[in-house]
């Protein structure tokens, strides 16, 4: 099993080489179509630090004021020419349609980005989405907190399968602390 963190702007000057025991790191790009702001410096901390990389794009609803369209540009503007791999993080309260998901796919793949797999929580896909298939998007990602107090719970508590899919990884906690930064970070596994 590998760890990893998942971060955004939220986490400026965390030291990404610090943090004893993690393998990747997933850098969020947008969110919607707002730009993260330190995703070069998350992406040349990591890169240094020797991290795989990852990105995520918060895929907006377009009723929220964008088109997918819209955000897949602005996300490939903030990677400029590194492509990696891209998390479509679908979780908005104003919800989604399978179409904007799969939309936003096929202009992620159109435009030379991989698109590693969905993020989500159970609840979320199965009252958006009412459980439909999640492989055609690739792997899975879910966010699964239990008690949240930042600890690995322990293979045995991996989250089952959602849309028939079984996670490759496992947002255990949103409450994970690193030395020598203030704030919090998630942390995930990965099989």
């Amino acid at each position: 099993m590998r760890f990893g963190v998942d971060i955004s702007e939220h986490q400026d000057g965390l030291s990404l080489g610090a943090i004893e025991g993690i393998s990747f790191a997933i850098l969020r790009t947008t969110d919607g179509t707002y730009q993260d702001r330190v995703f070069r410096s998350h992406l040349d901390d990591a890169l240094s630090a020797g991290l795989d990389v990852e990105a995520y794009h918060y895929l907006r609803r377009p009723s929220e004021g964008t088109t997918i369209a819209e955000q897949v540009e602005a996300s490939c503007a903030v990677m400029g020419a590194y492509r990696a791999p891209m998390w479509l993080d679908c979780e908005t309260p104003a919800g989604l349609s399978l179409d904007d998901v799969c939309l936003a796919h096929s202009l992620f793949t159109s435009a030379g980005v991989e698109v590693a797999g969905i993020y989500t929580t159970r609840r979320w896909w199965l009252l958006h989405m009412l459980g439909a298939p999640t492989r055609r998007f690739g792997a899975l990602w879910v966010a699964s907190y239990g008690a949240d107090d930042g600890e690995f719970p322990g293979a045995a508590a991996w989250p089952g399968p959602v849309g028939g899919q079984a996670p490759v990884m496992w947002q255990y906690t949103s409450r994970g602390r690193v030395p020598g930064y203030a704030g919090f970070v998630d942390v995930n596994a990965r099989r």
